[in-house]
């Protein structure tokens, strides 16, 4: 598992302005640094909150971090604000209406906030939330440098507008239209740094880039050629399931309680990690799927570090639920520890080194390992098999294999009931990643013989054997 927070990346470099990307790519997600580099003041846009990095970054630089702002309440991952707040002292603004407490200035569109000689200048950008706002970075002059688009705009889409529930989707779908028409009424060479981006479970986005223009959005947006709202819906509302951690987000973002600016963990004996799990922490192990087959801690979930790690995590498990980590190394059980306290976990036990279960003669559980031309193989001879694809619901429409079960990782326990334990039980994605942790998920459940399939379904088309589309 890779540190997923360090790369940083400059989307605008002009006198005065400096902007700084800094992307989680476990959450598709991005905050930005914005500074004045005649004055040093800076104002972080959207931060996450391990607000460490950001510390680090400002003293290294000399920067004055002076603001903190949200676009808008977040429902994917906890706002570093309050921390960024308690630690210096900066102003944390947010929009009017959100909510959330103890902020030192609530912002309604046309309001700004000074980042030295520049402003942040708020636009009313509802459809992701009613309360959103993008802010416009401007210079002295009142040129703009920059949008902030926040969810209101992303590199080809929106965020998606179903996360208050489905009595929102039409009527945000309506203030989203409007705000869309509205953005696209600015320059066509201005920057766009949406905050989410490819990835994100908060759109379904079109592209993996992450910065985009004014003009690059009217031109190729599906949803700017929408020509009323009935066929800009037939766009936007078709979204997949997201994590179930997201209705817990938006209450803590509210709440807005300061956190711990740095993120430790501590590694655990194997008699230590014993006791947190009797004690009713969840085991989850980060490491790759490959070495999870080979040899896992009985029980465990296996939740990849090299993708949507804190995602999947919360997907299945509360983040109230004490959690002990299982990983390959120091820095892996760190930056997974990072991850889940970015989405509100707050019980974190510490980290087994998967060698230390493994040297002390515990005993471990396997997963047989097949490939689709295995999986074919037992298919076409008629044999006894369960396939189970826990891919989302827009990949099986686009074709899966005939007699298939579709069924999402967290629904796995919900149907274990009903399948045939006496019979091997086949589990497969697109790449082996989601697949790992239906695998584990059914290994929990009490099934034993699991197969898990580290191919996907081009691989069956790759055999010259047909799909099946949803009619």
């Amino acid at each position: 598992m890779t540190e997923r927070l360090a790369t940083v990346t400059t989307v605008v470099d002009s006198r005065p302005a400096l902007v700084e990307q800094w992307v989680a790519t476990e959450l598709g997600n991005s905050s930005y640094v914005v500074v004045d580099r005649n004055s040093g003041d800076a104002a972080v846009i959207d931060p996450l909150c391990d607000v460490d990095r950001y510390l680090a970054a400002a003293r290294a630089s000399g920067w004055r971090v002076a603001a903190s702002l949200d676009t808008h309440v977040h429902n994917d991952f906890v706002s570093g604000g309050p921390t960024l707040r308690a630690a210096t002292g900066c102003v944390f603004a947010v929009p009017d209406s959100s909510g959330i407490a103890g902020v030192d200035r609530t912002l309604r569109g046309g309001d700004e906030l000074a980042v030295g000689s520049m402003s942040l200048r708020a636009i009313h950008s509802p459809g992701h939330t009613p309360e959103h706002l993008s802010y416009l970075l401007v210079d002295a002059d009142g040129t703009p440098l920059a949008l902030f688009s926040g969810g209101a705009l992303m590199v080809g889409t929106m965020a998606r507008p179903d996360l208050l529930g489905p009595s929102w989707t039409y009527a945000l779908s309506r203030m989203g239209r409007e705000t869309l028409q509205q953005l696209l009424t600015l320059p066509d060479a201005l920057s766009v740094l949406p905050t989410h981006g490819g990835g994100s479970f908060c759109g379904s986005a079109t592209s993996n880039a992450r910065v985009t223009t004014v003009g690059a959005e009217r031109r190729d947006n599906p949803l700017a050629q929408a020509r009323d709202l009935a066929h800009f819906l037939a766009i936007h509302a078709k979204q997949g399931r997201y994590p179930a951690y997201y209705a817990r987000m938006a209450p803590i973002n509210r709440a807005a309680e300061p956190g711990a600016a740095t993120v430790t963990t501590s590694q655990l004996s194997v008699a230590a990690f014993d006791d947190a799990v009797a004690g009713g922490a969840i085991a989850v192990d980060c490491r790759a799927y490959a070495d999870f087959d080979a040899a896992h801690v009985p029980g465990s979930l296996n939740v990849p570090g090299d993708g949507p790690f804190s995602a999947w995590v919360g997907w299945v498990v509360d983040i109230g639920t004490p959690v002990a980590l299982v990983a390959a190394s120091e820095p892996a059980a760190e930056e997974a520890t990072r991850q889940l306290r970015r989405i509100g976990f707050h019980d974190l036990r510490g980290w087994l080194d998967a060698h230390d279960w493994i040297a002390d003669g515990r005993a471990t559980a396997t997963v047989v390992r097949c490939t689709m031309g295995d999986l074919a193989e037992r298919i076409l001879d008629g044999e006894h098999v369960t396939v189970i694809d826990v891919r989302q619901e827009n990949e099986w429409a686009q074709g899966h294999l005939p007699g298939a079960v579709h069924a999402l990782a967290p629904d796995l326990p919900g149907i274990a009931a009903r399948l045939d334990r006496r019979e091997p039980v086949a589990v497969h994605c697109a790449t082996g990643y989601r697949s790992a942790l239906g695998v584990s998920m059914l290994l929990r459940e009490g099934i034993d013989d699991v197969w898990h399939v580290s191919e996907g379904v081009e691989a069956w088309s790759a055999l010259g054997y047909p799909l099946v589309t949803s009619a």
